[in-house]
């Protein structure tokens, strides 16, 4: 994802580099299991003609969580993709004022998102809701990618402070 140097600007041991460090982590062994998993079952599928039950169940549901891992990352970062169709003219006009507007939307779309999630897993949860192949209970994957949304916004917050103060993240 990133190499260790760019991390550590943070300041050793910050709040923000521990979790864009434990991030990295999680979204590193997300993405091997994908890998190892999806290479399991394509072997098991069209050599041995015995799939993995289940692997297109859990391979969504590692995705979600993968996605939201790595949202937390770019987040911190602010590392986003950014289409700059109108952006130079608008930015010209009040550079300080721009930044404010852009990042408080930013973060008040991911605090939406990161509600609605929660509610997802709340309801989830009430519900009793699985998963339909391995009837895995979808409040722990809803939750975990809940958590994750959360952890995004925080960290989100926390790379605008020291973006602010005059420190990279």
């Amino acid at each position: 994802m990133s190499d260790a140097g760019t991390t550590e600007q943070a300041g050793k041991g910050s709040g923000l580099s521990l979790i864009i460090k434990a991030l990295e982590m999680l979204s590193m062994t997300f993405l091997m299991l994908m890998m190892i998993l999806t290479f399991v079952d394509v072997i098991g599928r069209y050599i041995l003609n015995q799939p993995v039950f289940g692997a297109n169940e859990m391979i969504s549901s590692l995705l979600a969580v993968l996605i939201f891992s790595g949202l937390g990352i770019a987040n911190a970062r602010d590392d986003h993709i950014v289409v700059e169709l109108l952006d130079h003219r608008v930015r010209r006009l009040s550079p300080k004022v721009y930044e404010v507007v852009i990042q408080s939307f930013s973060v008040l779309v991911m605090s939406l998102i990161a509600f609605v999630l929660f509610e997802l897993a709340l309801e989830a949860y009430h519900q009793k809701a699985l998963t339909f192949v391995l009837e895995i209970p979808l409040a722990w994957i809803a939750g975990s990618v809940s958590f994750l949304a959360i952890l995004s916004v925080i960290s989100q917050i926390m790379g605008i402070y020291l973006k602010a103060t005059g420190k990279s993240v």
